[in-house]
């Protein structure tokens, strides 16, 4: 029996960097209409996804998609709080956070030599 260790899915990593580069382009756009308060709507799921990708990239265990799943529910959550204040654009990060998160938990299982 060969024991293979679980290694970085390079598609979730891509989705989990479209998820942080959509944050902070909104961020940028929001800039110009609420000033500071970005970093309170936009700043958490911005963090989550910098962590996520981390995590992502670091670590070989089963670990990753459960950081990257709980990020993008984490996400979710935040932009169903802050929906007026312009959380509804943070649903589609934080969708592709998700996304990433079962991507990422394919290409880790240890029957998964179809996915490389």
């Amino acid at each position: 029996m060969v024991v293979r260790r679980a290694v970085s899915s390079p598609g979730a990593r891509a989705l989990i960097v479209v998820a942080l580069v959509g944050v902070l382009g909104l961020a940028v756009w929001a800039w110009e209409i609420s000033g500071p308060a970005v970093f309170v709507v936009f700043g958490p799921t911005a963090v989550g996804a910098a962590v996520a990708l981390s995590v992502e990239r670091a670590s070989v265990t089963m670990r990753a998609p459960a950081v990257t799943a709980a990020v993008g529910a984490t996400s979710v959550a935040w932009g169903l709080v802050t929906l007026l204040g312009g959380g509804l654009y943070l649903l589609v990060p934080a969708l592709l956070l998700l996304v990433a998160a079962v991507v990422s938990w394919v290409a880790r299982r240890p029957d998964a030599s179809w996915t490389r």
